[in-house]
């Protein structure tokens, strides 16, 4: 059995509204990229850009890796549809904290610019004492 891993994703919500995803179809939806290689299982925290919050704001649990998007209503830009992406569901409720912005994640060794990253046990640590 493949441990589970833990990722750090960047969301820009001036193209798609990810609150609106989870809040209104339980789940958001992932593009795939060549370096993005997740699988069922694994965590990803969720940073949002956009709309005030600059926070990470949701954990989220890899549920399928290769389902079409049903997120149409939530996108910003013009929808794009993709046919081959991730499917994401949250494991606890938003968080609405300050605690978790880009100076935090620096504290903890993320570089604000990193837009994907899989997280030591000691980020993963620290950002999982707000998701309980």
């Amino acid at each position: 059995m493949e441990s589970i891993r833990i990722f750090l994703l960047k969301g820009k919500e001036n193209m798609i509204d990810h609150v609106k995803s989870i809040q209104t179809l339980g789940c958001a939806y992932w593009k795939k990229t060549r370096n993005k290689n997740l699988k069922i299982g694994d965590i990803c925290y969720l940073y949002l850009s956009g709309k005030g919050h600059y926070q990470v704001r949701y954990r989220l649990e890899v549920v399928d890796t290769s389902c079409t998007r049903e997120d149409s209503s939530c996108w910003v830009t013009p929808f794009r549809a993709d046919n081959d992406c991730y499917k994401l569901t949250p494991t606890s409720a938003m968080y609405e904290g300050k605690e978790l912005s880009l100076d935090a994640l620096e504290g903890i060794g993320i570089n604000r610019y990193t837009q994907f990253k899989e997280l030591n046990e000691y980020q993963e640590d620290f950002l999982s004492k707000y998701f309980m």
